[in-house]
C-alpha cells in the first residue's frame, strides 16, 4: 500500500515526546510514503510561527532535511490534481459536506495519485472517496501507559 503521510504523522519525529509506534510505522513503511507540498506548507507554517530562536532553527533544518529525504515524493498540486480537486469539491458541496480547504487539497493529492492518507485524524478525512488510515488505533495503548 501507498501512503500520502499527514502533517500529524511527519511531524511525530519532532515531538517533545515521540510517539514509538507512530515511529515504527514510519520506519516500516518509509519507502511506500509520500507527502503532498501542502503537507510541507503546513509544517513550514508552524515553524515560521514559533518566536526566533534555536527551537525554531532546529525545526527549521529538521523540515530541511525531511524535504531532501522525500525528494520525489513530495506531490505538488498541479493541474491533474486540480481537476480532481473541482470534481471533489462539486461532490462534496451536492452532499452538503464541505471540508476545510488545505484538508481537501491534501485529499484530493491522495485520490489523484490513488493513495491512503495516513494521519492520526482520521475525521478530518471520513469523507466520500476517501480513504485514511491511522496508523495507531485510539484503542492502542501506548507503551508502559
Amino acid at each position: 500500500m501507498r501512503w500520502l503521510v499527514d502533517t500529524d504523522l511527519l511531524s511525530e519525529r519532532v515531538r517533545k515526546q515521540p510517539d514509538p509506534r507512530v515511529l515504527k510505522w514510519l520506519e516500516e513503511n518509509a519507502s511506500e510514503c509520500y507527502t503532498s507540498s501542502h503537507v510541507i506548507g503546513e509544517i513550514q507554517a508552524g515553524i515560521a510561527l514559533l518566536p526566533e530562536g534555536a527551537k525554531q532553527r532546529a525545526l527549521q533544518a529538521w523540515l530541511n532535511r525531511l524535504i531532501e529525504a522525500m525528494e520525489g515524493r513530495i506531490l505538488n498540486f498541479n493541474t491533474s490534481v486540480a481537476a480532481v480537486w473541482g470534481r471533489q469539491e462539486a461532490e462534496f458541496t451536492q452532499k452538503g459536506c464541505l471540508m476545510p480547504m488545505p484538508d481537501s487539497f491534501i485529499a484530493a493529492t491522495a485520490r489523484r495519485h490513488n493513495l491512503t492518507i495516513a494521519t492520526r485524524n482520521t475525521a478530518d478525512y471520513h469523507w466520500p472517496g476517501l480513504k485514511a488510515f491511522n496508523p495507531v488505533p485510539a484503542d492502542d495503548p501506548m507503551p508502559g501507559a
